[in-house]
């Protein structure tokens, strides 16, 4: 019997995976923007952890994303 795929929780692996690892600080914003908009918030961790990127673009897509959770 095959097992289903969990795409979603694909989804959130390789977009938590582009929030923590990728170089690039464009990435890891609109990783976290990615993040908001899916509105899972088992990401809320993640995402405060993101508030202290070097990157200032990735602490304000950080600060929105859980603005998203929190209203979601």
């Amino acid at each position: 019997m095959v097992q289903p795929t969990d795409y979603r929780q694909m989804v959130l692996d390789t977009i938590t995976h582009a929030l923590t690892s990728d170089p690039n600080p464009e990435v890891r914003a609109k990783a976290a923007e990615s993040l908001g908009k899916l509105g899972d918030q088992s990401t809320t961790p993640l995402l405060l952890a993101s508030l202290a990127d070097p990157n200032l673009a990735v602490q304000c897509s950080a600060i929105q994303a859980l603005g998203n959770l929190s209203s979601g």
